[in-house]
């Protein structure tokens, strides 16, 4: 970063608009975002374009932006979701960098401003039972073989809506998954799985697109919008339709139903196609019942070891006998004769 006062070189001018543009352009096609994001972005600095222009009257160029302006934008958005306000400020410290990166800014007005807090949530999943239920309700086979993607496959709407004839490979049991940012991954399928899309593949409309699922008039692939409405419906017919149970719920359900079978979590962090390992991880801290597992397994592990109830191992030290009482051994079984 630049000393305080020092002379900074002169950045080559571009309008604000043509900047947006080129700033989108490198989001889609060299980084791989997806459109979703790129659309995000697109509104975000939009609606920072509309208060330079209320600020200056007009649009300037972006090197002419200063960082009060960034931070009059950021206290505007008070009300808002913090993860919402987190975008937004993302977005524009973003582009920033995108411009002083190929020499259009000289300085990042947004870089280190400060962002809201956003309160920790944890992702919640279905029972076994209500799994079941959903998979009873599903009275078609497209909605079969979707729902039995989203729950065993952990797939993400957008990648379910994607998937195509040459992603499957139903005799091995494996899919190729196109997620966020053009990764790819291979993602085991099981009997339950390939079954379903097995009983799908006849009832198939017939298209010249390759995609697995496609619209039943012209043939189309489906949106993502149209798997909300599918697992509306088999909602309501479970009687499920109250309990806020989305797309994105039943791959909570695949990842946390893998972490209390004993899945590791980097094995699960593949599965699901995370680039950060963190994302995966809350689903440890969700799952309580893992946590009461992991604990019950080590109590009985140290119960195995331990002398006999009353009795004080003659190896411990004078603190430890007397830190030795019942219920309470295998907190200082640790400590050895030697102890002070």
């Amino acid at each position: 970063m630049p000393a305080e006062g020092a002379v900074q070189p002169a950045a080559a001018a571009v309008g604000f608009d043509d900047a947006v543009t080129g700033f989108l352009d490198y989001l889609g096609s060299y980084r791989g975002y997806s459109i979703h994001t790129v659309k995000a972005y697109a509104r975000d600095l939009r609606e920072f374009r509309r208060l330079l222009a209320r600020r200056y009257g007009s649009v300037r160029q972006p090197n002419q932006v200063k960082r009060e302006i960034v931070m009059q934008f950021a206290l505007g958005l008070a009300g808002q979701a913090p993860l919402t306000v987190r975008r937004k400020l993302t977005a524009i410290a973003s582009f920033y960098r995108f411009l002083q990166d190929t020499g259009r800014a000289t300085l990042n007005p947004a870089r280190g401003l400060p962002l809201p807090k956003v309160a920790q949530c944890f992702p919640t999943c279905l029972t076994e039972e209500q799994a079941r239920a959903l998979l009873k309700a599903a009275h078609t086979p497209w909605h079969r073989a979707l729902l039995a993607l989203l729950l065993f496959a952990g797939l993400r709407r957008s990648e379910a809506a994607a998937i195509t004839s040459e992603d499957l490979d139903l005799d091995h049991g494996q899919l190729l998954v196109r997620g966020k940012g053009a990764k790819q991954r291979v993602v085991p399928l099981t009997p339950l799985v390939v079954e379903a899309i097995r009983e799908y593949l006849p009832c198939r409309p017939e298209t010249q697109s390759n995609h697995l699922f496609v619209s039943r008039v012209g043939g189309r692939p489906i949106a993502g919008r149209v798997i909300n409405r599918m697992l509306k419906r088999v909602l309501e017919d479970a009687g499920m339709d109250e309990q806020g149970i989305t797309p994105h719920r039943l791959r909570h359900t695949f990842a946390t139903h893998l972490i209390r079978n004993g899945v590791d979590v980097r094995t699960v962090q593949e599965l699901l196609g995370h680039a950060d390992l963190q994302t995966t991880a809350r689903y440890l801290h969700s799952d309580t019942r893992t946590k009461q597992a992991a604990v019950g397994k080590l109590a009985a592990a140290f119960a195995a070891s331990a002398p006999p109830k009353g009795e004080i191992p003659s190896r411990l030290s004078p603190a430890g006998q007397a830190m030795f009482v019942n219920g309470l051994p295998a907190l200082v079984w640790g400590l050895d004769a030697t102890a002070e």
